[in-house]
This record gives C-alpha cells, sequence and structure tokens, in this order.
C-alpha cells in the first residue's frame, strides 16, 4: 500500500513538468546507432527497449562521457568483486570508484542485461508489463540502480521526449527514423518562423526605445543579475571540440561551457536553435559565454526537484545565478520570493526554491523510499 502511494506520488510529481520536450541531436544519433542491440536486448531478456536506451543515453550522455569513450561502459556498471574483465577507474559519488570495461558498446549492453537478470534486487521488474516504462523506471531507483532521487523521472522524460516505447512495442528503427524525420522538418519550419518573429519583435522594440530616447527597458538585462558577475569575453567561434557531455540538474539537460563555445555553434551541436538555447536560460541578447557556467539544453523547471527547498544566499549570489544553478526559471524564482528584477539580495537570506507546503510532503516520500545505497557499489 505504501508503495502505491509513493507511485501517486511520483505521478503527480510528474504532472508539474508536462510540456512538450526539446529533442537533442546526439541523443537522436545515439538512438539511431543502438535501438537496434537494445531491441534485440528486449527479445533475448524481457528488458523494455526503452528503459535499455533510456539508461544507455542517460548513464552514458549520449555516448559522449569519458567513461563511455574511454571503456565502453554505457550503463554505469561498477566492477564488483565478481568481474574478471579489464577496470577503469573514475571519480563518482564522492571517491575514486572501478567500472568495468568493455571491447565494444554491445558488450555493455549484454553485461547490463545480465546484471538486471540476476539481480535479486530486480527481479520484481520482470513481472511487470514489459510495456510499462514508468514502472520499471520507478521500478529501478526504487531498487537502488542509483543514488539519484529523480532517476525514475529522467528515464521517464527520455522515454517520452525520444518515443523510445515505440520501440518495446515493435516498431523499426527504420519506421521512427521516418516518424522523427517528419517531426524534424516541421519542428525546423516552426522554429524559423518563431526566430524570424523574435527579430521581428526585437527590431521594433530596438526602434521604439530609439524613438523615445531611452535604452531597451529589458528588465532581466537591467536587473544588474548578469553585469554582477565577474564575466571574461570568450570568443565567438565554435569549439574545435564541438562535443559537450549532457549532464542534468533535476531532469533538466545542460552542458557545461568551454572555450570557444558560442550560441551558434552549440545550437548546430545540439540541432536546436539560439533563440531556444536564449529563452532556456533566460540569457539576454547580448549575453556571451562564460567558461564552466551551465547552459540548459531544454526549458528549466519552475521549482526545484532535489531535496532541500531552501538555498542560503552568499556574497556574490544573484537571482540569476541562483536560477541557474538549481535550474530554475528565473520569473519562477521571483515569483517564490514575491521578489522583482533587480532587488538585493543579502548574504544570509533564504531564498525558496519551490513551495515548502505544497512539496515538503512528496520530497518527504521520495527521500524516504529511495535514501539508499547505491546498487552499483554493491559487492
Amino acid at each position: 500500500m505504501r508503495l502505491k502511494i509513493l507511485f501517486c506520488f511520483l505521478f503527480c510529481l510528474s504532472l508539474f513538468n508536462t510540456e512538450a520536450q526539446t529533442r537533442l541531436k546526439p541523443y537522436d544519433d545515439y538512438i539511431n546507432e543502438f535501438a537496434g542491440i537494445a531491441i534485440a536486448q528486449q527479445k533475448l531478456h524481457a528488458i523494455p527497449a526503452s528503459i535499455t536506451l533510456a539508461q544507455g543515453m542517460l548513464e552514458s550522455g549520449a555516448g559522449l562521457s569519458e567513461m563511455a569513450k574511454q571503456s565502453n561502459n554505457h550503463f554505469g556498471i561498477k566492477c564488483h568483486n565478481s568481474w574478471k574483465g579489464e577496470t577503469v577507474t573514475f571519480f563518482d559519488d564522492g571517491m575514486n570508484s572501478c567500472f568495468r570495461k568493455y571491447d565494444r558498446v554491445e558488450d555493455s549492453y549484454e553485461d547490463h542485461s545480465q546484471f538486471l537478470v540476476q539481480g535479486k534486487r530486480y527481479a520484481f521488474l520482470f513481472q511487470l508489463d514489459v510495456t510499462d516504462y514508468k514502472g520499471w523506471a520507478y521500478g529501478l531507483q526504487k531498487a537502488g540502480y542509483a543514488t539519484d532521487r529523480t532517476y525514475g523521472e529522467k528515464l521517464i522524460r527520455i522515454i517520452e521526449t525520444y518515443d523510445l516505447n515505440d520501440y518495446t512495442k515493435g516498431k523499426s528503427v527504420k519506421q521512427n527514423k521516418e516518424k522523427n524525420k517528419d517531426k524534424v522538418e516541421k519542428k525546423s519550419r516552426s522554429d524559423k518562423k518563431a526566430e524570424r518573429d523574435a527579430k521581428r519583435a526585437e527590431r521594433n522594440q530596438r526602434s521604439e526605445a530609439e524613438r523615445s530616447g531611452k535604452l531597451n527597458n529589458d528588465a532581466l538585462k537591467n536587473a544588474k543579475d548578469y553585469n554582477a558577475m565577474d564575466r571574461k569575453k570568450t570568443d565567438d567561434v565554435i569549439n574545435p571540440l564541438a562535443s559537450h557531455e549532457i549532464g542534468y540538474v533535476g531532469t533538466t539537460p545542460y552542458i557545461v561551457a568551454q572555450y570557444g563555445d558560442s550560441f551558434a555553434g552549440i545550437a548546430e551541436e545540439f540541432g536546436i536553435t539560439v533563440r531556444t538555447i536564449r529563452n532556456n536560460n533566460d540569457f539576454p541578447t547580448d549575453y556571451t559565454l562564460t567558461p564552466g557556467e551551465f547552459i540548459y539544453l531544454d526549458k528549466k523547471s519552475s521549482w526545484w526537484e532535489g531535496e532541500y527547498p531552501i538555498h542560503r544566499a552568499v556574497t556574490g549570489d544573484t537571482w540569476f545565478s541562483i536560477a541557474q544553478k538549481y535550474g530554475l526559471q528565473l520569473k519562477a524564482l521571483y515569483k517564490l520570493n514575491n521578489m522583482n528584477p533587480g532587488d538585493p539580495i543579502k548574504s544570509g537570506q533564504k531564498i525558496k526554491l519551490r513551495n515548502p507546503e505544497q512539496m515538503s510532503n512528496i520530497m518527504k516520500a521520495m527521500t524516504g523510499a529511495f535514501n539508499k545505497q547505491d546498487s552499483t557499489t554493491v559487492k
């Protein structure tokens, strides 16, 4: 009964972020390359292809993480005493940890299947319908596959954004490519129109300001949130690395800006528009990127999905920097704290990250149920 109640809480939690999500090119490329292997694993081991793909995409950063590139380990499986193969060491959960190394990515997929099939804590998952991706996602989290309290939500978001359950239900990679091609073409036309409309509105706004002899009254730009930070201007060139590992704050994907990054380069890499990047991150039109800062690839949340609902401000904090740290929409952060753009922040001030009265029971339920040891560290 408690488990059913918990799942109801989690289902309600998912409704807060029910919006159309942005498809990212590296994830689409990953699906095109590895969906066939995931489908084969489902036929062999009855593990949903949607779950296998989502875990592979999440754990390996769409195959771009250093671990994935160095060891072909796409599922973050650690060594354990039983592992006799090659190993690599990576920093994880506050310590250097031993991870399995494979000759091929296909070997990683097979070992992931065996890890679930042979693990007693995962046995209950195989009683679920293979198309029940939500049950599998929350079940993996409950069983302790990862310590991340939003692990199930991340998997569900990926599965729904990229229609991965279609593969579980029997659609071929070719069929989904055709379906997604139509979606991409429609989205591209829509994005181009939105970009033209935005540029037109910006020109009109600038002309209006010039005629009235006033500066563009952009509330976010003039809030001093951006100018208060020590920023170093980067060259407006495409990063020669042309590759970023995708991470997550809550369930929102992000990358870390590198030296030489530009909006145009990032937009090309991830198959989204410059306007989308600016809107996702509350960046004004004249914003320049700084190496090391977070750049969100999808719309940020309207409330913090982590454990603690309060941020204690320190010297140098701004509304913008706090919003970026927690993956929050800037306007939502203002609203939560009954503040306006430009209002000062004092050191030690308590900044609400969500409505405690509204969210505390859900977070308590999640914390109590999922505060377990990561299964990949169990010997």
